[in-house]
Parts: structure tokens; sequence; C-alpha cells
């Protein structure tokens, strides 16, 4: 998934000053303790093991019985972490690869196949969501990261899906599913305040809330920052910093057994581009969801709408997209052993794209639908074992319809242990960038799209455990096997001609691997979090591809990455928090194994106040995340930050 200066040693002085003097100097006794309620190491592992989760069935389950590979990133995880946006949030999944490829971009991937941006394949096998709007753009299939700027502290938690979750969540769901939530409005009364500075940004945010009569709640939000430049290879600034505002609002209402939800928001930012003028985002989005409760049946229904503009420098290029969704999902009891929940609905794309010189979307604009329908059904055979069953069927407006199965069988050996195995099926659709793309060179067109181009399809086994052997332990390992056909390629006009290129799907293959990650709770103060995702690739070309840049192209991926986060409860009311991440080599183009380290030290001084210090990519003045070709310098940061709720 794409997401389109030298720094001395000093900078790491600074940092490590700043943190022996909160840790030695004298502080005040009046400050409520570190373990204050919702603190991450306030919660045992058991408590951790019963929150619900969504994401998995699209219903509320508890996270140890999930028959899925979901890892949760909770509001005091985001919090601790010291992280100051989604993307960077993302990267305390251990399920999750993110990479920085400039101030603003972002590659995000699970379970390999990230994409090339070299070879102009990008990243777009994950999809994302925020409270149940989906927010990958279908001119390729990606995200634009710096469109998907959520208020970090109103986040509830990130719900990380690994492998395939089209049978709930539909075509792009291919390789996982990150579901954003944010706290209802109730649970948001009163104001918060946070303000953050450092090196390479400058942050403020600001939140009201408060009840509306008996049964409502509001709450209101802003914040702005700005984050400086990259670096090129040599030394010099990369020019594209960037600002942006944000604004919007959120209101529940709720009676016995119905809730209202109304939430909106609206941003606009400005990018620099080196040796240019500025390019300029534009957005904005508004949902309702209606849901009704009891004791047979919960439904829900949605719709909301969608408005993302992008402008060049000097509005010399650019799009934008309008969309329009409404969906209905109900989950019924049948009985005491059935839960079946089934859905559907229905989508408007409309985009229009002013069209570069030398890359066009012929034709420049389109109205594209979307429709589906999904049954799944949660079989309890015994007591402690669990049959789910489902399929979707999607309407793209390129391939029609496609159906989406998935099956999956769940024991849960004892209250600790869950064991799971699954079998699903996932696409990737077709979009404009695969059918009407056009790139030129001078007048000459060099490559086109393919009107005929099939979806990219996934395959896919897995089996997982997760267990709590002790109170101190706990773990989660899940091995998978995915088989891929049809994947972009790049071919020849013809055995004659060379060019114009094309896309073709002349790419199969396999990957497997594992996904793996634990909590060990050391003491009562103290919490190691270790992760690894190993995977391999072994891709192939169809008969008749004519192999052009090779099976790399699908992704340039590295066969493992692995974190170990550590979270501290310190006297004097102290936290400390590091998070030491590797990233092994990337293949072609190459770039070295790294590691960096990310810390964070923070002191409430009291229940409504908390100042804190984090330093990010600490091990290094600069290094790259991505190989020159597709990104740039990443380079050391500290920022100082001070937050209220009062």
């Amino acid at each position: 998934m794409h997401f389109p200066a030298h720094r001395s040693a000093a900078t790491v002085r600074w940092l490590a000053l700043g943190i022996a003097a909160a840790l030695l100097g004298p502080l005040s006794c009046n400050a409520t303790d570190a373990t204050a309620d919702g603190d991450l190491t306030a919660m045992s592992l058991s408590d951790l093991a019963k929150v619900e989760v969504t994401s998995v069935s699209k219903t509320n389950e508890v996270l140890q019985r999930a028959a899925a590979t979901i890892y949760v990133i909770s509001h005091d995880d985001i919090v601790r972490s010291g992280v100051t946006s989604v993307p960077e949030a993302l990267r305390l999944a251990p399920n999750l690869l993110v990479t920085q490829s400039s101030a603003s971009a972002y590659v995000i991937s699970a379970r390999g196949l990230g994409g090339n941006p070299t070879a102009q394949n990008f990243s777009n096998k994950l999809l994302i969501l925020i409270d149940g709007r989906s927010v990958y753009t279908p001119l390729y299939s990606g995200i634009y990261a710096d469109t998907i700027d959520v208020m970090l502290e109103d986040i509830d938690r990130i719900e990380v899906i690994s492998g395939v979750g089209a049978t709930l969540w539909g075509a792009n769901a291919m390789n996982g599913v990150i579901n954003i939530i944010t706290r209802p409005s109730y649970l948001t009364k009163g104001s918060y305040a946070d303000l953050g500075g450092g090196n390479q940004q400058q942050f403020g945010d600001g939140r009201y809330g408060a009840g509306v009569g008996d049964d409502g709640a509001v709450r209101v939000y802003g914040f702005g920052f700005h984050r400086g430049a990259m670096e090129l290879a040599d030394a010099s600034g990369a020019g594209d910093g960037w600002s942006k505002g944000q604004a919007g609002f959120r209101s529940d209402w709720g009676l016995a057994q119905d809730t209202l939800t109304v939430q909106g928001d609206f941003y606009r930012a400005t990018e620099n581009v080196l040796n240019s003028l500025d390019g300029v985002l534009l957005g904005g989005n508004l949902l309702g969801r209606y849901e009704h409760h009891d004791s047979l049946s919960d439904l829900q229904v949605q719709a909301y709408i969608d408005q993302s503009e992008q402008l060049g420098p000097g509005g010399s290029s650019g799009f934008t997209v309008h969309t329009y969704d409404v969906s209905l999902q109900d989950a019924l009891m049948l009985g005491s052993r059935n839960r079946i929940v089934w859905g559907g609905g229905e989508r408007l794309y409309t985009y229009g794209i002013t069209n570069e010189t030398e890359l066009l979307f012929v034709p420049a604009s389109r109205d594209l639908t979307l429709a589906n329908a999904f049954l799944q059904d949660t079989i309890a055979l015994t007591g402690t074992v669990n049959a789910v069953l489902g399929m979707k069927a999607e309407d793209d407006p390129f391939s029609g319809w496609t159906p989406l199965p998935d099956a999956r069988l769940s024991w849960a050996i004892n209250d600790r242990m869950t064991t799971w195995a699954a079998a699903s099926r996932g696409i990737r659709s077709p979009t404009p960038f695969d059918t009407d793309v056009q790139e030129k060179v001078g007048t000459e067109v060099f490559l086109h799209g393919n009107p005929d181009f099939r979806p990219e399809e996934v395959r896919a086994l897995e089996i997982g455990t997760r267990a709590q052997p002790t109170d101190s332990l706990s773990f989660s390992i899940a091995g998978f096997h995915d088989h891929y056909d049809d994947l972009r390629t790049v071919e020849p006009n013809s055995a004659t001609s060379f060019v114009p290129l094309y896309w073709g799907n002349m790419m199969r293959g396999n990957t497997f691997g594992i996904d793996s990650w634990a909590s060990w709770q050391v003491t009562d103060w103290w919490r190691l979090s270790p992760g690894v995702t190993w995977v391999r690739e072994r891709l192939t070309f169809s008969p008749g591809a004519s192999g052009l840049l090779g099976t790399v192209q699908a992704g340039d991926d590295p066969g493992s990455h692995a974190s170990l986060s550590s979270s501290m409860n310190l006297p004097h009311h102290l936290t400390l928090d590091a998070m030491l991440r590797y990233v092994g080599a990337l293949p072609s183009p190459a770039l070295p194994h790294y590691t960096e380290l990310d810390t964070r030290l923070g002191w409430r001084m009291n229940r409504t106040v908390e100042f804190s210090l984090r330093g990010a990519n600490l091990l290094h003045a600069r290094h790259y995340e991505l190989p020159a070709a597709a990104g740039e310098e990443i380079t050391r940061s500290v920022i100082a930050e001070a937050r209220c709720n009062f």
C-alpha cells in the first residue's frame, strides 16, 4: 500500500540528558500513581485476552476466542508510544510492516507482496476502515496515508487482521484488514488539549465533549501540524515538508435498544514539492449509523459520503473522488447453535482526473458501482468447537460478480488456549490504473492499461494458536500458505513490437510464513512484547509471459521483520516505553537490513496533566527504509509534548 539534512549527535545527547534529568530529578509526590486506571501495564494478560473485537466476525467476540490472526492496538498503547500519526501507530502491530518513504508517504503491508514502487506496483492488498468507512482509493486500490489522520486521543483501538478478510469485508481485504475504531462521544466528555514540538514536527490538538439531554453526547475536535522535510542521498533537503489542519465532530444518541451515531471530518493540507509549487489536499466525510439490539438480533444500517481531492503543484494535475455508500447487516441467533451474520450494500464512486502530459487516464472520469451481499454462519458443533462458514458475492464494475468464500474451525482447548484453522479466497479488483492508464514518453504512448485486466486472486490456508500458559505469559502464533494467481505484470505489445507495454496477469505462485508475538509480564511494573514475522515468496511467470522486471515487481519485501516493545511504570509517576524494530534486507532494488529504536519517557504530574519526551529513529542520524530510487532518508527526531484532560 503506497502512502504517496544531517542531524548531529547533539540531538541524541539532548534526549539522553532529558531522560536522565526526568529520572533523577525531584518530582511532585502529589501526582497519581503511574498505574492509574486505563494504564497498559495495569491490565493483566487475562484482562487483555478478554477485550472484545468486532473485525473477525462483524459481531462482538472475545479476543481469546477469535478464529483469526488478529492483533489489537489499544488506546493506551498509542498514548504510551508517543506516536503522532496513524501510520506510526500501525508500527505497533507486529503483524504489519510499515515503511516510510518520505515526509508524508508510507507503505503498509502484511504477509508480503507489499509492492515495488520502482516497477509502478504499489501496495494495494490491505483494506483500511475508520469506524466502518472504507478509505482505500478506487483509482489504484491503495491508501493515501496523508488523508487518513484521526485524532489519536479519540481512538479506542485498532484491530489488525493479517490474512484474507474478503468474505465479510470484500475485495481488497486480500492480505488483511485494519479497522480503526474511535470512542463514542459519551466516553470523551470534558476538554482535552495536546501541544508538542521538536526538530521534525510541531502540532496542537484540541477537543471538547459534552452530554446532550438524557440520552445523547457530542464532541468536536480540531488539530493541526507541520512536519519537516526528509533528506536526499546527498544530504540536501527533499523539500517535501507538509502542513495539515483537520476538524470534525461525533454525536451518539442511545435508548435501551437503539443507538444513532453521526460523525464527520474535514481536512486541508499543503505539501511542499521540491523546486516547484505546493500541492494541496482537500477532503471531508459524513457518516450516519443506526443500530438496534435485542435478545435475538443486532441490526445495523450505515451510510456515508466522502470526498477526496488532490491537486499537484499549482493545480497542474490532480483528481477528485466522491464516494457514496449504504450498507445493512444483521446478526441473528437461530436456536442455541447458530449465529448468522448477513447483509449487503452498494457503493458508488464518481471521479474526475486532471491529466498530466505524460500520465493520463482515458477516460478521465467514470462512475463505478460496487455491490455486495454476504452470509456467514457460526455453528457451535460442541461446547468448545465452532465452525464458521461464509460467502460473499461482490459485483465489481470491471469484473462482474465474484464469489468470496471462507471456512474456519476453532477449538477452545481450555479457558486459556484456542486453536483455529481457515481456508479463504480473496481478490484485488481491477482499477482504472489497471485498465485506463496511459504513460507517454514525449508524444508516444509507452505503457497503457488493459481493459481485460482480471482480478488478482489469493487462496489462503492458515492455522494458528492463541494461548496464555501462565499468568505472566501469553502468545499467538499462526502459520500461513497463500497461493496467488493473475498477479499484475508488464508485458510487451506483441512478438514483433516491444512498445507500447501493457499490464498483464501473468504471474502466480506462493507465499508462506509465520506471524507470531507474545507478551511477558516480567514484573508488576514491566512488560515485554516481542513479535516476529517470517515470509517467503515463491513466484513464477505463467506460460507466455515476458518476464520483464522479474517476479520481484510484485513486492520488494524483506524475508523477516521483528520488534521488541518494553513498557515500564517507574517510581515518581514515570513511564518509560521503547520499541526496537528490525527489518530484513530488501532484494531488488537492494537495501541492507536495518534496526531502529523509538523511546518515550512520560511523567504524569497529576490526573489531568502529563509531560513526555520522545525520540524516534535514535540509532541513526538518517536511514533509508526504501531504496533511494523509491524513498528518502528518514531522519532522527525528538519531540516534547504536554497533554491535558480537564
